[in-house]
């Protein structure tokens, strides 16, 4: 039955009925979806500034304990010297470099919650040392193609760039085989495209749904990002963000 009547006598098309009460929830649906997308840009933007904030928090506060005890420690061995035997200079010496690797340790969670280097020297430099620190203590060759300065791109956009490369490189060295990496980052139209590839063997799973905060970070930035699993051939993973007009300006 195509149609019916309605209390007031007229004919109801059942067609009609259902279209409304597709195009009603395609409405409900969209609304909720922008709900959750806005809803993760602000967690995503939260958990950066509560990343800076404990960054800042261990730079001053247990940087500065550590560089005390430091200077304590060496004042002591100074104070001391010559009048300690050989098993009590030992120790200092092992105390000291105790705290010369919780002050190295320290460095490298403060870089991994906010890149300093970021901040202070912009995207090229922070990206040319990330690659170079990380590829060396895994053991993989990396050959980085980055301009020496990356202009128009806003502090959201660059760090985005910066997170997504870092998500690629973690992945590279998480899944172990990989001997070689490359990043390339190069003038693309009115933005940046970035190409972080490996030749160890390709994920099981799909990237794409592997990386589902990369996209979404990239999104946010107004960007797009793409990943490609080969299997025995590595991975691919190509990222574009848009200079902003303010900052190009």
């Amino acid at each position: 039955m195509n149609g019916g009547m309605s209390p007031s006598g007229q004919r109801v098309d059942m067609h009609e009925t259902d279209e409304q009460r597709e195009r009603e929830l395609e409405v409900r649906v969209a609304a909720r979806t922008e709900e959750l997308s806005s809803l993760s840009t602000h967690l995503l933007r939260l958990a950066e500034t509560e990343r800076s904030a404990l960054a800042k928090e261990l730079h001053d506060e247990l940087g500065g304990l550590i560089t005390a005890a430091k200077m304590d420690l060496s004042w002591m061995s100074v104070r001391l010297a010559g009048t300690l035997d050989a098993e009590c200079n030992d120790k200092l010496n092992s105390v000291m470099q105790m705290l010369n690797q919780a002050m190295q340790l320290k460095r490298r969670v403060v870089e991994s919650l906010r890149p300093s280097l970021l901040d202070h020297f912009g995207l090229s430099v922070a990206l040319r040392s990330h690659f170079d620190e990380h590829c060396r203590q895994a053991g993989i060759d990396c050959v980085a193609t980055i301009p020496e300065e990356i202009t128009g791109l806003d502090p959201v956009a660059q760090l985005t760039l910066f997170r997504v490369a870092q998500e690629a490189l973690a992945n590279v060295i998480a899944r172990g085989g990989a001997k070689n990496v490359e990043v390339v980052i190069e003038e693309d139209g009115d933005g940046y495209l970035m190409l972080v590839g490996d030749d160890g063997p390709g994920m099981d799973t799909d990237l794409n749904r592997s990386m589902p905060s990369v996209r979404h970070r990239m999104s946010a930035a107004g960007g797009r990002v793409e990943a490609e699993a080969r299997p025995d051939q590595g991975n691919r993973i190509r990222a574009f963000v848009p200079r902003s007009a303010a900052v190009s300006a």
